[in-house]
């Protein structure tokens, strides 16, 4: 079925261009704020206690470093034309040209039944032919079921060893597409998702074909602050990361060359992460990947903090992995300097929580115990580090379009959870797989946030110390100021978690052409680790 082009990349040109012409400028800027805070703090003038100070120092390096590679990969914006072979391919396959095989997976994992019909409805009655496929690894009879009324195929297997990659590396072994398919459970396809993404791979190297994710369900804090993360990743960061080709697999919209997965022994399993750990073989051993920046299908976003939380853990574990174990500095590893940096910067970016959860204990070090890491007085502190900040927050204002409060605030509330996740990578602790929208899900809990809620309690004995000691009015105020955002950022989460998710129940319906397209949040941490 044929439909509209997608927004001409001529189009998108024009439209980047002011913004990269812009956006250098204020990059020029926050890079002389930047040095000019930094000296600052190396100056042992104003050295505070060492430990303090060290932290600090770690902790500003880092978010320095991270908005530096954050912006360079923004600026790298991919918006090359088409390769005319894929044009020429596309307008053939409208025109009759003979389909290689295909598969397309569906995995399943416990979603209710009804949501997978309206997933696998979708993707039966794509353009060109092609053979659709449930893997079904929560054992459903009603699934089974449905299957066979819809007339597609249907997958069980024994166990459920390796979760998600060895669901469809036991398909992979009972299918023979030429091309696969991969969707989760709740990501509806558009009819045209197999002809727009086909094309690309004319280009005998390309392994793999990456499309975003789009959330249609923001009618929550939740959903709608993941949903927008998620904008920032797919809209800003991904072609970057295309112009490097180091755009990565995210685990579903995303179509494989069965030939280049066989290669490497299908998808990566002993790993939280199999969707990266996949695309960093694939690229070690000489493969392509290409990045499409349209949407081509729709699904939910984690719908209660439960969900939102225990996603952020397993994502931010495959992070760590792949910075830790993935040999990314090691000599002869198959990979371009440009591929290192992107795939570090993966793991930088959940290391940045590690920075906000240091941030968010200043205040109440200084308001409780008169601690501070450094040692200046307000003017002088305010003159080096206020262009500092307000460089950043500009940067970051060009390149996102903006700020919502409801990125900021999931961003920061899953700090806590970021760092569980770098202890159990270095103890090499595996994260729990569970599909972010199972049914039954959305739950309310006080007990998974009870770190944020530790922090709220901190944060609040210092703001009334602070208030009713008061020795030093100038930084005991800018302390206060400070805890009390820190305390209606957390506090917000633990409102949500223990509310519960206020009616939004999952809704696969595809949100016509007008949704904005949703993977990592980058900028939005960037901002918000910027104290």
């Amino acid at each position: 079925m044929p439909i509209a082009e997608p927004q001409s990349r001529a189009a998108t040109r024009r439209a980047w261009r002011p913004l990269q012409r812009s956006t250098r400028v204020a990059i020029l800027g926050a890079l002389l704020a930047t040095l000019f805070y930094q000296t600052f703090l190396l100056d042992p003038q104003y050295r505070g206690p060492v430990w303090l100070w060290t932290a600090m120092l770690l902790a500003e390096g880092l978010t320095a470093v991270h908005a530096i590679g954050t912006w360079w990969t923004i600026l790298a914006h991919d918006n090359r034309d088409e390769p005319a072979g894929v044009t020429v391919r596309r307008n053939r396959l409208r025109a009759g040209a003979e389909v290689p095989g295909i598969d397309v997976f569906i995995t399943a994992y416990g979603e209710a039944p009804e949501l997978v019909r309206t997933t696998l409805r979708a993707a039966r009655d794509m353009t060109l032919a092609h053979a659709t496929w449930v893997l079904d690894d929560g054992d459903s009879d009603v699934l089974r079921d449905i299957c066979a009324e819809e007339g597609v195929g249907y997958l069980r297997r024994d166990g459920g060893l390796h979760a998600k990659a060895g669901n469809v590396n036991a398909a992979l072994a009972r299918t023979t597409g030429e091309y696969v398919v991969i969707l989760d459970a709740d990501h509806v396809p558009e009819p045209a998702f197999l002809l727009q993404i086909l094309p690309h791979f004319e280009d005998p190297d390309v392994a793999f074909v990456q499309s975003p994710q789009s959330y249609t369900n923001r009618t929550n804090l939740v959903s709608t602050g993941a949903a927008e993360a998620q904008r920032i990743f797919y809209e800003l960061v991904c072609p970057g990361k295309n112009h490097f080709n180091a755009a990565f697999c995210v685990g579903t919209n995303v179509m494989f060359r069965r030939a280049a997965l066989d290669e490497i022994g299908g998808i990566a399993t002993g790993s939280n992460s199999e969707d990266i750990w996949t695309s960093l073989e694939l690229h070690r051993r000489g493969w392509k990947s290409i990045y499409v920046p349209q949407v081509l299908a729709r699904g939910l976003a984690p719908a209660d903090v439960t969900s939102y939380l225990k996603q952020q853990m397993r994502w931010a574990c495959g992070g760590f992995e792949v910075v830790l174990r993935g040999g990314l500095l090691r000599r002869g590893a198959g990979l371009t300097v440009d591929q290192r940096l992107q795939y570090l910067f993966v793991g930088t970016h959940y290391l940045l929580s590690l920075a906000m959860l240091t941030f968010m204990l200043f205040p109440a070090l200084y308001l409780l115990f008169a601690l501070s890491p450094i040692r200046a007085d307000g003017v002088t502190w305010a003159t080096h580090y206020l262009p500092f900040q307000v460089m950043v927050l500009v940067v970051t204002w060009l390149q996102s379009g903006g700020f919502k409060g409801s990125a900021i605030v999931t961003s920061i509330g899953a700090a806590p959870v970021h760092a569980r996740a770098f202890w159990a990578t270095l103890r090499r602790t595996r994260a729990t797989w569970k599909a972010t929208n199972q049914a039954g899900a959305g739950a309310r809990s006080l007990w998974v946030v009870m770190p944020q809620l530790a922090l709220v309690v901190l944060n609040v004995a210092g703001i009334v110390v602070g208030l009713v000691v008061m020795a030093d009015p100038a930084p005991t105020w800018l302390s206060i100021a400070w805890a009390t955002m820190i305390v209606l950022i957390l506090g917000r989460i633990v409102i949500e978690s223990v509310a519960g998710r206020g009616g939004d129940e999952p809704d696969a319906r595809p949100a016509g052409p007008d949704a904005v397209p949703g993977s990592e949040p980058a900028a939005v941490k960037d901002v918000a680790s910027a104290h």
